[in-house]
């Protein structure tokens, strides 16, 4: 069971500093904080024990320059985010650069939060 009060833990991720950039600037376009966005990511990850789109390329060229992005999830979801995302053979910083890729690529949050694609 998810809990909201949980203690929190911090995760911070580096990605290329122009793709940090272009997801904030695509997300605050949007309406939506950035921190929301990732935990938002961290808790799908839970809900659908799987990355919750199909990514597709979004042609971003890496610049070299790295930047760090950190959000605060609830210690349960992160332990659980984590171990789904070591089942796929991933990270939080590779999904966490797909999410920002992805959510630039297509203008908008590639998923629907709290809704699984299952039932979608």
């Amino acid at each position: 069971k998810m809990s909201s009060s949980a203690k929190m833990r911090k995760l911070s991720v580096r990605i290329d500093a122009d793709l940090k950039a272009s997801f904030e600037g695509t997300l605050r376009s949007i309406g939506v904080d950035p921190t929301c966005a990732m935990r938002s990511f961290a808790f799908q990850i839970v809900l659908e024990g799987d990355i919750p789109f199909d990514p597709v390329d979004g042609g971003f060229e890496a610049g070299g320059r790295t930047a760090v992005t950190s959000v605060k999830i609830p210690e349960d979801v992160a332990g659980e985010m984590e171990s789904v995302l070591k089942s796929l053979d991933t990270n939080f910083s590779q999904a966490v650069r797909l999410l920002a890729l992805q959510t630039t690529a297509l203008g908008g949050m590639p998923f629907a939060a709290g809704i699984p694609r299952k039932e979608r």
